[in-house]
């Protein structure tokens, strides 16, 4: 039987577009109901500091090439948060957690 984890997300969830993801999803949506700010600026720059974080627990902030390959990656993961808050709304129809960011 597989055992659970201890932790609901960990470092490694960071390195995972899921996980980098979600975690974009869920700080955009906090933030766009605590202060109002528009979830497509918002989870942009949730994009750069999850990258930026997850670059900074690998240890690989100095490294130039790592730099270029999660500024990259910021979108991509931005993208990815923004398809599942549109997949949630259209599911929910605006009345549950996720709205459209666009």
């Amino acid at each position: 039987m597989a055992t659970l984890p201890d932790d609901f997300y960990t470092v490694a969830t960071f390195a995972t577009l899921a996980g980098s993801a979600g975690i974009t999803a869920a700080v955009t949506v906090a933030l766009h109901r605590a202060m109002g700010w528009a979830e497509a600026k918002t989870g942009l720059v949730a994009a750069f500091l999850v990258v930026a974080a997850g670059l900074a627990l690998a240890d690989k902030i100095t490294d130039w090439k790592a730099l270029v390959v999660g500024f990259f990656n910021t979108f991509l993961v931005y993208l990815t948060a923004a398809g599942f808050s549109d997949f949630a709304s259209s599911r929910t129809r605006g009345r549950a957690l996720f709205r459209s960011w666009f």
